[in-house]
Order: C-alpha cells, then sequence, then structure tokens
C-alpha cells in the first residue's frame, strides 16, 4: 500500500513538472535568443566593440550588412542618405546620438536659422547648445532606420556629422575587426 501512495505522488509530481516546464521548453525552442541573456560572457574573449542587443521593437524584419574598410587615419567614414541627399558620416561610438553639423542641418530642414538650441552636449571641445532633432529615416546601404534621434550643432562647432550610438544601438551587431567595420541590420 505505501509503495502504490510513493508511485503516486512521483506520477502527481512529474505531471505537475511536465505542465509547468513545457511552456518554458517551447519559448526556448521557438526563441533561443531570449535565453542568451541569462548567459554568463565567455572568458578570455577578444574585446569587440559591438552594439547591446536591441529590444523587439527595434529589430527590423529583414536583415542586411553592411561592411565598410577603415580610412588611412584609422576611422570609418559612410555615405547615408535622409532624404533624398547624401551626406558623409564618420561612425563614433563615442558620441551617444547622430550629431549633425550646422550646415547640415540646414540643408536637410531640420533647423531654422532662428531656432532655439534645447540641449547642452559634451562634445571633445566643451559643453556646446544643440537642437535636438528627428531624422525621419536613415539609410546606410541596405540598412534603414525610421525616427533616429539626433542632434544640429551650431556653426563651427562639429567638422563633420557623427554617426553615433542612436543609430547603432538598433542594430542586431556591429563589430571591428581586421581594419574592416560590420553593421548587420
Amino acid at each position: 500500500m505505501m509503495s502504490g501512495i510513493v508511485g503516486f505522488r512521483r506520477m502527481r509530481l512529474s505531471t505537475s513538472l511536465l505542465v509547468i516546464a513545457a511552456p518554458v521548453v517551447a519559448v526556448a525552442y521557438g526563441f533561443p535568443h531570449a535565453f542568451t541573456a541569462m548567459l554568463p560572457e565567455p572568458v578570455g574573449s577578444a574585446a569587440v566593440q559591438a552594439a547591446p542587443k536591441p529590444t523587439a521593437a527595434f529589430v527590423p524584419s529583414t536583415s542586411a550588412t553592411v561592411r565598410v574598410s577603415g580610412g588611412p587615419d584609422g576611422h570609418f567614414r559612410v555615405s547615408a542618405r535622409i532624404g533624398a541627399r547624401r551626406i558623409p558620416f564618420l561612425v563614433d561610438t563615442g558620441a551617444s546620438v547622430v550629431a549633425l553639423s550646422w550646415e547640415t542641418g540646414l540643408d536637410l530642414g531640420l533647423v531654422r536659422s532662428d531656432d532655439t538650441m534645447d540641449v547642452t552636449v559634451a562634445t571633445a571641445n566643451g559643453t556646446v547648445q544643440a537642437k535636438a532633432v528627428t531624422i525621419d529615416r536613415l539609410e546606410v546601404g541596405e540598412i534603414d532606420l525610421t525616427s533616429v534621434r539626433a542632434i544640429v550643432l551650431p556653426r563651427g562647432a562639429l567638422a563633420e556629422n557623427l554617426l553615433g550610438m542612436s543609430f547603432l544601438n538598433r542594430l542586431r551587431h556591429f563589430e571591428i575587426a581586421q581594419g574592416m567595420l560590420a553593421l548587420e541590420r
């Protein structure tokens, strides 16, 4: 009689575990990347600049990869499209947001000469006032993102437009290896 009760309890416990574990296993099987955040970083892996994983809201449905060779100065420059215009950018992982020169902001219609600068930003040359803007659509090769946060700096404060982290963080992955920059959507 006693062995029958123990067997019944084991069966009841196994059934309970199955009911609880089945949905977890189904999610893990269907969406393995959902559990990768729980895994420890590999020890001794090479240091590679990479963006944090984007949230599901930022992951586009199609993928694209753009590869860029480093210039003689070691920097990576890309030609991006904003509207119908091609705009040169320096890729800058140290810039929190996409930063545009005053001239580029005026040319794109993102600022007017009488606009008030509404944010304070720290630059390599000190603190300046800038204008916060949103770029409706920013394309680099086959990668296009909408509603990209950006700033327009005052005249003379920026020599090159900077493709900063408000663009890079929304990519699936980016890395620099062997003189090449790979951007992946």
